[in-house]
């Protein structure tokens, strides 16, 4: 068991330092509207990653392996990606001050939404837990008991290092101005439309390879 919950920490941490879209918007969600407006958006995260854990442990072939599907999520992912992109390159600087970041970290619902959906309609995110549940399932040979071990510690890595990238994230919100937060919002849109546009390449791909079969 002990070497079950050590590849449970191995593959969380490696998930956890994945520089994706992500990452960047979990650091820019907590220094604009605080903690907990990072922790609940870590939750949709966490949550997004227990949904791809279910269907790929579970083995349900027909959405696994549906092609179709892979790419209309492709095309909705991207499109999500291109949307929160373009409104982070263009929205207003926000007014700092206590009150605001006490309203708008109070949102605890549209925070998990985002986490969730940024993170799930992702299918880069589908196609990574369908190679750990390929390798705990062929390779480690895990019964049901250890995968479930497997699967709890590797997202209560994840977890756990989402809320201290969080954590410190606020730290920096005493030091920014709002040059800083202009600056990193337009750093956070682009990053978000190169994944965007990586991902409409993947379906355009996906499209042309088929219509060439």
């Amino acid at each position: 068991m002990f070497d079950v919950i050590t590849n449970g920490l191995i593959f969380g941490l490696l998930l956890s330092i994945l520089i994706g879209p992500v990452f960047f918007s979990l650091i820019q969600n907590s220094i604009e509207k605080g903690f907990w407006a990072g922790f609940f958006m870590a939750v949709g995260i966490a949550a997004s990653d227990a949904m791809y854990i279910v269907i790929t442990y579970l083995g349900i072939s027909q959405i696994i392996n549906n092609e179709t599907l892979n790419l209309w999520l492709g095309g909705v992912g991207g499109a999500i990606m291109l949307a929160f992109g373009l409104v982070s390159i263009f929205k207003p600087v926000p007014v700092t001050g206590a009150k605001q970041s006490h309203e708008e970290s109070s949102v605890w619902f549209r925070q998990i939404m985002k986490g969730f959906f940024l993170n799930g309609v992702n299918p880069f995110v589908l196609f990574f837990w369908i190679s750990i549940a390929s390798k705990v399932t062929l390779n480690y040979e895990y019964n049901n008991y250890q995968a479930t071990t497997f699967f709890v510690t590797l997202i209560a890595t994840v977890f756990g290092t989402d809320l201290l990238k969080t954590y410190f994230s606020t730290k920096l919100s005493q030091l920014v101005t709002p040059r800083f937060m202009k600056i990193m919002n337009r750093v956070v849109g682009i990053a978000l439309i190169l994944f965007s546009l990586r991902l409409f390449n993947f379906v355009l791909e996906g499209f042309g390879y088929r219509l060439l079969g």
